[in-house]
């Protein structure tokens, strides 16, 4: 019987948590929590599904930074039959098993793709999946000659071939064969090996842009989208050369700056004189190009969510509805799901800035930096008595270990007058990075914004991450 995370590491049951919570006040339920707002989930999945609708390209959302059925749901939304999915632990696929089930079962195709090149230690797990959800259910990524013999072992648990995507490095350097080198060469031609004996099968090619979280500008970040692009291209076009039939295959580009940077043309595409025009036409005429020979996927992870991290790459507009009070031509905090909420512990008047401290230090919050401002979450205004749309009670998390945070002075914040807190008293935190933030929960408390008054602070819903890889 292969391993299953679930054995080892057990969920809590979704139904005693929802008995617990749902209907309780956010005041009334204990901290450090993961609280995650419906209403932006869906509304920042929503966009990227129009805008890769407008392009008219595939998209394969990323599981990674949620961990829950209830959110992929929302990413591969009900208007297509292909459910395609990017996790980074296996146990994310086993959690989600499921409901990959049930839309098998409603006659949609689906297909995981295991987001780190294939270790052999997974290969097990995986291919207990394929055979639980069929034949095209598995994808893997390999960028060593190596990991074919864990494909070859995948072939010969299942009883069918594994589907392998190439990971290509264009420009990240953290997983990848570069296009041109020998390696890449040998690899290709080892793949179309491989598939001439049943054993694998050639999807298409894969690129990750994380480095565009050093970006900070939408037309920076979809330059670096079309950068991938004709990465990937070209790498097809070695493969095409080599295979014995002018195959067509899948490339699959994007992180969240660089996917999201498509939404752009929701909003500008119908602007001759837009300032995303130029842009925007050219990565038109890329597409268009690439798509007469190939499929062109994009993939993007934390966008349901995004975080302070997010804001600073300033890639995407809002999803909010367009209001006078609020810019959406760019993100705010407004945008941002996810909060972590947390008690202040005691206040420090008399140090020659005010401080204060919260119950919730790295453990709680992750430890991830972000470069638009020298802190580890921004303190919202919720409970605060501000009127401020951007949502900032002028306090910021300014120093942080490991179960404790220290508040000082939001940096960013116009006001030089700071919201008074008082011990016991309930903040919420937008973190710099959601996938690291969250890791340290088991479940999300879920309230929606929709709502009103005093209905948008009550819990609607408990959704369970998974655990463990």
């Amino acid at each position: 019987m292969a391993f299953n995370a679930q054995t080892f590491l057990p969920l809590p049951s979704q139904a005693e948590l929802r008995d617990a919570f749902v209907g309780k006040h956010l005041r009334d339920v204990p901290t450090p929590a993961a609280v995650l707002d419906k209403a932006v989930v869906q509304r920042n999945c929503l966009q990227m599904l129009k805008a890769c609708e407008a392009l008219q390209v595939g998209f394969r959302p990323h599981v990674k930074t949620h961990k829950t059925p209830e959110v992929a749901q929302l990413q591969v939304g009900d208007q297509t039959n292909d459910v395609k999915l990017i996790v980074s632990t296996v146990a994310e696929a086993e959690h989600l098993c499921d409901f990959l089930l049930t839309c098998r079962e409603s006659h949609r195709s689906v297909n995981i793709l295991y987001g780190i090149p294939l270790p052999p230690s997974r290969t097990e797990r995986l291919a207990h999946l394929g055979k639980k959800l069929g034949r095209e259910s598995i994808s893997v990524l390999v960028d060593n000659d190596s990991q074919l013999q864990s494909a070859r072992a995948f072939k010969d648990m299942t009883g069918f071939p594994c589907k392998v995507f190439v990971k290509i490095d264009t420009g990240y350097h953290r997983a990848g064969v570069v296009f041109g080198t020998e390696q890449f060469n040998r690899l290709v031609i080892d793949i179309l090996d491989e598939e001439s004996r049943g054993t694998v099968e050639l999807v298409g090619f894969y690129s990750h842009a994380g480095h565009s979280y050093g970006g900070d500008s939408a037309p920076g970040a979809m330059e670096l989208l079309i950068v991938e692009l004709e990465g990937l291209e070209k790498a097809a076009a070695t493969a095409r050369d080599h295979a014995p039939t002018n195959q067509r295959y899948v490339l699959s580009v994007g992180a969240t700056p660089t996917a999201t940077s498509i939404e752009n043309m929701l909003a500008t595409s119908a602007q001759a004189k837009s300032p995303m025009g130029g842009e925007i036409a050219k990565l038109k005429r890329v597409i268009e190009r690439i798509k007469a020979t190939h499929t062109i996927e994009i993939h993007a992870g934390v966008y349901p969510f995004l975080d302070m991290q997010q804001l600073a790459t300033q890639a995407s507009p809002s999803a909010l509805p367009a209001n006078p009070k609020h810019d959406t031509s760019t993100l705010s905090t407004a945008d941002i799901a996810l909060t972590i909420m947390a008690e202040v512990a005691s206040v420090y008047e008399n140090r020659e800035s005010p401080e204060a401290l919260i119950a919730a230090g790295s453990l709680a919050l992750g430890h991830d930096s972000c470069k638009s401002y020298n802190g580890w979450g921004i303190v919202s205004d919720w409970g605060m008595p501000t009127d401020n749309f951007e949502r900032r009670s002028g306090w910021q998390v300014g120093r942080i270990s490991q179960e404790h945070g220290i508040l000082t002075e939001d940096s960013q914040h116009e006001s030089h007058e700071l919201a008074k807190l008082k011990v016991g008293q309930k903040v919420r935190v937008w973190p710099n990075h959601a996938c690291v933030a969250g890791a340290g929960y088991g479940w999300y408390l879920v309230v929606d914004s929709s709502l009103p008054g005093e209905r948008r602070d009550q819990i609607v819903d408990v959704w369970v991450r998974c655990r463990g890889w």
